[in-house]
């Protein structure tokens, strides 16, 4: 895409015209996807960039990062999306892509096409003031989507963890599904972990280098004040969400002993119940002579004892809920 005029215009070019645009004096943006190494490092060779920053660029699971180098900046940048598929599965997908701001251009390296550049166009043709700005404004759109695909995602999980808090408190939970969703949704909070911190190092780096340089205007720099805070809100939803997640997990467990005690209190009680009968039928089983013995009378009063007894432990225990 270039910018003449304010105006963007997309285009096609093969590798050996890309220093060619990125050297024109209008403002423009190279995207490179599924790019073998051969020809990675070819553009590595056309735009002088450092070898290690292009591992970095298609590498997977790097850490999010940003550099300065002598003329261009370099950043490790990560999307993230929630799909909606079984629990059991892993449902957080980051999409991994390295960023290069040249003077002129903006050159993004994409390992394939997981990070979707369509709603950063958007962005771009919404906003004149990010081209406006320059290279550092289309970044500043760019890290911009970013951040927001990491909100959808936090919202999502959000979502699930107050789902299990209500699964939770019903009347027989189903205490098995439950665990397994606790577990992946921290299983989900640690990937997330991974990638949404490391943002505000990123967005630090980059201002100070933009303040040290003088080349940043206020309004351009306000610009970054707010995608700053964006990520700052975003790390805090995060520590939220794992120490929400934490206790469930723990209110979980506290639930599970709580249960057991209850069953437990009602076998003992049921269990005092049926020792009644079985003390007063052992008493009157004796083989010596006593009040009833081999008599009808015997039976009705040890029948009548049973019963009574029995009732009477059941009453009680009732009433303090021990059965």
């Amino acid at each position: 895409m270039v910018w003449q005029d304010g105006s963007p215009s997309t285009t096609t070019a093969d590798f050996g015209s890309l220093k060619q645009l990125a050297d024109a004096p209008s403002l423009c943006w190279l995207d490179i996807c599924a790019a073998t190494d051969a020809e990675l490092a070819g553009v590595a060779h056309q735009f002088g960039l450092d070898a290690h920053s292009i591992e970095d660029a298609v590498t997977p699971r790097e850490r999010a990062k940003a550099y300065r180098f002598d003329g261009y900046s370099f950043a490790t940048v990560y999307g993230a999306s929630l799909s909606r598929g079984p629990a059991t599965h892993r449902r957080v997908r980051l999409s991994h892509i390295g960023v290069y701001t040249l003077p002129t251009c903006l050159l993004t390296i994409r390992r394939d096409k997981q990070f979707d550049l369509s709603p950063v166009v958007e962005l771009w043709r919404a906003d004149a003031k990010l081209a406006q700005f320059g290279v550092d404004g289309l970044l500043q759109g760019l890290l911009d989507v970013a951040v927001d695909q990491q909100f959808e995602v936090l919202q999502g999980l959000d979502d699930d963890a107050e789902a299990v808090i209500a699964k939770m408190f019903v009347d027989n939970p189903d205490l098995r599904g439950l665990q397994q969703q606790t577990f992946n949704l921290r299983r989900e909070l640690v990937e997330l972990r991974r990638v949404v911190p490391p943002m505000r190092d990123v967005i630090a780096t980059l201002i100070r280098a933009g303040e040290a340089e003088r080349a940043w205007t206020m309004e351009m720099i306000s610009y970054y004040e707010d995608l700053n805070d964006h990520v700052m809100r975003a790390t805090e939803w995060l520590d939220s969400l794992r120490d929400l997640v934490s206790s469930i997990f723990e209110t979980n467990l506290a639930l599970n002993d709580n249960r057991m005690n209850q069953v437990m209190k009602k076998l003992a009680g049921w269990a005092a119940i049926i020792a009644v009968p079985t003390l007063i039928t052992g008493y009157f089983g004796m083989n010596v002579p006593y009040f009833g013995f081999s008599d009808t009378a015997g039976f009705i009063v040890s029948s009548v004892l049973i019963v009574g007894a029995a009732v009477t432990l059941f009453i009680v225990m009732r009433r303090k809920d021990w059965i």
